[in-house]
């Protein structure tokens, strides 16, 4: 299910291909400026899904965006496995990568770091809660996903 933008359903299914059927359904999503509110998607799912599911939540959160993205982590996870896959932009890791040669340059940097600490720590926040979570590239999502997806298989979490 997609919210905060273009509404789409993919009905869960267990086979082999539904991982490629999944990433075909959502291949051509683009972002948008409606506002998303993942604490109204969240009950909108739990209506959809009686039955335990793997939830994966991709979002690109902000700080403001924190609370109810827990919230709605914790509301899924009474009754679905939920893994919150929080995007970072590679601008940032280029940031922290170039070279200081001014206060300007010094001053980003320390903000950049900054920003990627609270990231840190929101990411620990949500595993305390007992809610899986990944802080990674958008390049890296398909990889990251199939990999947790086939981990929490072979753990038997599902």
């Amino acid at each position: 299910m997609t919210y905060g933008g273009p509404r789409r359903w993919f009905a869960p299914r267990k086979e082999p291909a539904t991982v490629n059927r999944l990433l075909e359904a959502v291949y051509d999503l683009q972002p948008s400026l409606e506002a998303a509110d993942p604490l109204a998607a969240a009950r909108t799912l739990l209506a959809a899904m009686p039955r335990r599911a793997l939830v994966v939540i991709l979002t690109n959160s902000r700080d403001e965006d924190q609370e109810g993205l827990e919230q709605a982590a914790q509301l899924l996870r009474r009754r679905h496995l939920v893994v919150v896959a929080d995007l970072r932009e590679a601008a940032l890791d280029r940031a922290l990568e170039a070279p200081i040669g001014n206060l300007e340059e010094a001053l980003r940097f320390h903000s950049v770091h900054g920003w990627l600490a609270q990231r840190q720590r929101h990411q620990e926040r949500l595993q305390h809660l007992g809610i899986q979570s990944l802080d990674l590239l958008p390049a890296q999502l398909p990889i990251a996903l199939v990999n947790r997806y086939f981990d929490i298989k072979r753990a038997g979490l599902l």
